[in-house]
């Protein structure tokens, strides 16, 4: 259930400052002539980093979601993936990929920028994330109210594999993103939700994105340079007595991450530009492009 993504937003709130002092103690440390201090610091951030965001992710479970308590036995239960007699559509099983994979990347990019190593960063996070998410699948298991559901778990698996994929090869990485798109979605009394990107499945709509910068023909090509082709799926009607309906989507759409990269965020700013990267790498926005919609 694509609650639990709230997992990794928890998790990932110390960025903040991962990315800005920590980044500046990093550097001085690197430069500390006792590398057993450095070490012991670095160790110290690691862990106030990993264990508020999960500590904070688990006492937010024990007083949000599992208030009615454990049963005596492992309960698992088939959801199914994207049927019409799914209870969202399978929104809720690509919400398990996307933070697994989005919360794997920027503990990845908050990891280094602590002091680790990159592939270290990288399996750190990745599994970080991971665990996370499934641990509190796991949780689901016992509580009486939920139960384990084995395809969040494959979801879960598949989104730390594809963060680990794409952060080990960069060449991937400048081909293909996988991003979110939200906006509230129409209730059946015809009001709008407030904003729950989290739990609004129907206001949620996932992309599949290949840019053409990750190939070098095309990345040569004058304004073909900038353009990406989007593959994506929507549910919606699923909740609340609605009719259940699917969409698919296929689209052309500006790179507006590159374009600001090349042309608006200077060199001089590497954090800034990487704030930027990271925001279009996980987030799609509907105005940069246009789909074509099958139901």
């Amino acid at each position: 259930m694509s609650r639990h993504a709230l997992g990794v937003l928890v998790l990932v709130v110390p960025l903040a400052f991962c990315t800005s002092a920590g980044a500046n103690d990093a550097a001085t440390a690197m430069q500390s002539s006792a590398p057993e201090g450095k070490d012991e610091d670095l160790d110290r951030r690691t862990r106030w980093l990993i264990g508020s965001g999960v500590g904070a992710t688990y006492l937010y479970g024990l007083t949000s979601w599992w208030g009615d308590g454990f049963g005596g036995s492992f309960r698992a239960e088939r959801e199914g993936w994207f049927g019409r007699d799914t209870l969202h559509g399978g929104q809720d099983k690509l919400g398990h990929y996307m933070f697994t994979y989005a919360g794997a990347r920027l503990l990845t990019w908050g990891l280094e920028s602590l002091g680790h190593t990159r592939e270290k960063a990288i399996w750190l996070g990745a599994t970080t994330a991971f665990l996370a998410l499934s641990g509190i699948e796991v949780i689901d298991g016992f509580a009486k109210k939920w139960s384990f559901g084995p395809e969040d778990f494959l979801m879960n698996s598949a989104g730390a594999a594809a963060a680990v994929l794409l952060e080990t090869n960069p060449k991937l990485d400048r081909m293909f993103d996988f991003r979110i798109h939200y906006s509230p979605s129409i209730r059946q009394d015809g009001r709008r939700r407030g904003w729950e990107p989290i739990s609004d499945y129907a206001g949620q709509t996932y992309y599949f994105v290949t840019k053409a910068e990750g190939f070098d023909s095309l990345d040569r090509l004058p304004g073909i340079r900038y353009l990406e082709l989007s593959l994506g799926y929507a549910a919606r009607g699923f909740e609340g007595g609605g009719d259940p309906s699917r969409f698919t989507y296929v689209g052309v759409s500006f790179n507006l991450g590159k374009l600001l990269r090349e042309h608006v965020i200077r060199e001089s700013s590497p954090r800034l530009r990487k704030v930027s990267d990271n925001l279009f790498e996980f987030v799609q926005f509907p105005v940069t492009g246009t789909w074509d919609e099958r139901r």
